[in-house]
């Protein structure tokens, strides 16, 4: 799955994930606190808070899921597209 970062805020020390960026998510689970999280290719995804507490994942709140957003584009598009058929079939029956 492809992820955008929407929320590069409050990282946890060793956070590496930027604003505006897409990342291959590697695996995602519920973490101990009920926070679906997702492990990201490529970048450090454990380390320990400013507060001493092990953290490992980020939040996905933090990201937008890519292909979700593709495919609510799509939908759009086709619903637009039947819309204008359906115009192009009232004038035609208008005759």
């Amino acid at each position: 799955m492809i992820v955008k970062c929407i929320d590069d805020t409050k990282q946890p020390i060793g956070g590496q994930v930027v604003k505006g960026r897409e990342y291959q998510v590697q695996k995602q689970f519920i973490n101990n606190f009920d926070q679906k999280v997702y492990l990201i290719v490529g970048i450090t995804n454990e380390g320990r808070t400013a507060m001493g507490l092990p953290w490992k994942g980020y939040n996905a709140n933090r990201f937008t899921d890519i292909d979700t957003q593709d495919s609510e584009q799509e939908h759009d598009e086709v619903s637009e597209l039947l819309q204008a058929i359906g115009r192009v079939r009232e004038l035609l029956y208008e005759v």
